[in-house]
C-alpha cells in the first residue's frame, strides 16, 4: 500500500507533542497542589505522587507505516476491554489480556481470545495507517504475491529494500496476521509474519509457548504446547501438531492427521472422536476468556459474589466424554520425549 500521507504524519507527530505537553503539564500542577497544601516547612518537601493515566506501554501498537490491530469490539487505539452501547456486542473478542501485545497489521476476530504474554508481530508490512479503508482494498492488498514486483512497487520507494539476512531489517516484504472467529492463542505465545501472511482459522486452539511464523492453520486445528510452524507450512482443517513438533518450512499436514517429532512427522490419523473434541476445546476457551475479560477492570482479586456460574461442590465431576481445556494441548508422542 502507498506511504501514509504528509497529513497522517503531521497528525501523527502534532499528537505525541500535545499528549506529552498534557503529561508536562499535570505534574506541574501536581507540584502546585502538594505545596499549596504543605505550606512553608522545614526539611525536605514531601514526596510527590503523580497519578497518570497515560502510558507508553501499550498492548495494542499501531505503526505509522505498517498498520495496526484490528480487534473487534474495541475502540481504535488503544484501551481495555469496553462494553459498547451498554452491554457486548456478539462481534467483540472474548479476551485480550492486558499483558497481551499486538504490534502492526493483526486482526483479530469475533469471539477470539488472545491470553497472557502472548505477542502478535506484524511488523513488516506495508500496509500504513490510512491506505487501506475497505475489505476490498484489504483483500487486494493480500493477494500480492510476497517478494514478487507488484508488491515491492506497491510498498513505495522508501519499502523496497530486500530484507536478506534478517526479515526484520529493510524493506516491507512481510504480510498480517490473521485470526478467525472462536479461536484462542494462549499464554506466551509468539506469532509472526516476517515472510507473507500468517492466517489462523476459525475454532483454532494454540497452545502455550507455541510459535507461528508466515504459517496457514486450518479450521478447527489443534497446535500443542511449544510446537513450532515454520514459515510456508500449512496445517489443515481438523488437525492436530502435537506437543513440541516442529514443523518443517513449506510442510503440509493434511486434514485429520496427527503430527509430531522433531522434525514432526505424520504419526497417524484422528479418529471421529478427537475430531469432533477440537471444536469443544476451542469453545471452552471462548468461556474461560469471558470468565476474566472484566475482572482485570476490578483491578486484582474479587470476591466470589461477582463471579457468575461458580463451580459449586456437586459440580466438580464433569463428564468423561467432555474435553477440558488442557486435555490435549499437552498431549506429545513417544517420539517427541
Amino acid at each position: 500500500m502507498p506511504a501514509p500521507s504528509i497529513l497522517s504524519v503531521l497528525r501523527h507527530v502534532l499528537s505525541r507533542a500535545l499528549r506529552e505537553t498534557g503529561q508536562a503539564l499535570d505534574r506541574v500542577g501536581v507540584r502546585g497542589v502538594i505545596h499549596a497544601n504543605q505550606g512553608r516547612r522545614m526539611g525536605p518537601d514531601d514526596p510527590y505522587w503523580f497519578n497518570d493515566h497515560l502510558s507508553r506501554h501499550r498492548g495494542r501498537i499501531a505503526l505509522l507505516r505498517r498498520g495496526q490491530p484490528v480487534v473487534p469490539g474495541l475502540p481504535a487505539g488503544n484501551g481495555s476491554i469496553e462494553q459498547i452501547g451498554g452491554g457486548r456486542s456478539n462481534e467483540s473478542v472474548a479476551f485480550l489480556a492486558p499483558c497481551a501485545t499486538l504490534i502492526g497489521n493483526v486482526h483479530l476476530s469475533a469471539n477470539s481470545s488472545v491470553f497472557y504474554k502472548a505477542i502478535l508481530k506484524a511488523d513488516v508490512a506495508a500496509h500504513g495507517i490510512n491506505t487501506i479503508c475497505t475489505k476490498e482494498d484489504e483483500e487486494k492488498w493480500k493477494s500480492l504475491e510476497v517478494g514478487s514486483y507488484e508488491r515491492k512497487k506497491d510498498a513505495g520507494m522508501f519499502d523496497t529494500a530486500s530484507g536478506v539476512g534478517h526479515p526484520t531489517v529493510g524493506g516491507a516484504n512481510g504480510g498480517g496476521i490473521y485470526v478467525g472467529r472462536s479461536s484462542n492463542i494462549q499464554d506466551g505465545a509468539m506469532v509472526t509474519s516476517y515472510e507473507g501472511h500468517t492466517e489462523i482459522g476459525d475454532y483454532v486452539t494454540v497452545g502455550h509457548n507455541a510459535h507461528i511464523h508466515s504459517a496457514k492453520v486450518g479450521n478447527e486445528a489443534l497446535i500443542g504446547m511449544g510446537a513450532v510452524l515454520n514459515p510456508g507450512s500449512v496445517i489443515e482443517s481438523q488437525s492436530f501438531v502435537a506437543a513440541g513438533a516442529v514443523v518443517s518450512r513449506g510442510t503440509v499436514v493434511k486434514s485429520g492427521e496427527i503430527w509430531g517429532g522433531f522434525p514432526a512427522r505424520k504419526l497417524r490419523d484422528m479418529t471421529e472422536d478427537e475430531k469432533r473434541k477440537l471444536r469443544i476445546q476451542a469453545e471452552r476457551y471462548v468461556d474461560v476468556g469471558r470468565s476474566q475479560e472484566y475482572s482485570m477492570d476490578l483491578g486484582g482479586n474479587i470476591p466470589d459474589s461477582f463471579i457468575e456460574n461458580e463451580l459449586l461442590p456437586d459440580e466438580e465431576n464433569t463428564p468423561n466424554d467432555e474435553l477440558e481445556p488442557h486435555a490435549m494441548l499437552g498431549v506429545a508422542s513417544k517420539s517427541n520425549q
